[in-house]
């Protein structure tokens, strides 16, 4: 019965949405060190490959050094362009250059959830595409303490709507917190992560996994 009724508190996991008129512009946001880039090539790269769709990158990741150049990487291997935004105006003019491909990711800095600053320009980059639009992943890491991840989920949650990606499972062997966030936050869980392997190492969440480790169970 608790069983059951974990599976259901978790909900169905929320992917990426391909209906409607394209591009589709996917944005990826999150603290520092959560692991944005490397999951979203481990997403393109899946897309592209697996369902065959024409996948562009958008950084406006411009702060941490070396950033621009790991996404880039990721571009060349899958074939992939990527334009690199500095201000609000010029994400719209890289938005209009990719009109014909399927998926447009942006990257977008990590910062601490305590910077207000940062968190104000975030939100006017996101706004410069309608809600209608635009879909947006939060970036958590799953070995982070509870307390601080729904800090952080709150702070997010006052620019704008999200669905929330976990990365990291794979250093921590504590799962609660992210029951506990979709509970908090009632947002809908998305992509798990659980290594550095791209385009390997990330699914679905797996509602049952989870709810067997929590309850003591074999995975």
């Amino acid at each position: 019965n608790v069983y059951q009724k974990l599976i259901l508190r978790f909900g169905q996991p929320k992917s990426l949405d391909l209906s409607g008129a394209k591009p589709h512009v996917v944005f990826f946001i999150g603290p520092t060190g959560v692991g944005k880039t490397t999951t979203i090539a481990k997403i393109a790269s899946k897309y592209k490959v697996d369902y065959e769709k024409k996948v562009a990158f958008i950084t406006a990741d411009t702060y941490r050094i070396a950033a621009t150049e790991q996404l880039q990487v990721y571009a060349n291997i899958l074939d992939a362009p990527m334009s690199i935004v500095y201000s609000k105006e010029e994400l719209n003019e890289a938005i209009e250059k990719y009109a014909e491909y399927d998926l447009v990711f942006v990257d977008t800095a990590g910062f601490s959830h305590k910077n207000e600053e940062q968190l104000k320009d975030l939100g006017n980059l996101l706004d410069q595409v309608p809600i209608a639009d635009r879909q947006v992943y939060l970036v958590l890491n799953a070995g982070t303490k509870y307390s601080d991840l729904k800090e952080i989920a709150k702070v997010y949650s006052r620019i704008t709507d999200f669905s929330i990606i976990f990365t990291k499972l794979d250093e921590t062997s504590s799962a609660g917190s992210i029951l506990n966030v979709r509970v908090e936050t009632k947002c809908p869980l998305s992509y798990v992560t659980w290594g550095q392997n791209v385009p390997d190492d990330i699914g679905e969440i797996d509602a049952q996994k989870i709810a067997k480790q929590l309850l003591g169970g074999k995975e």
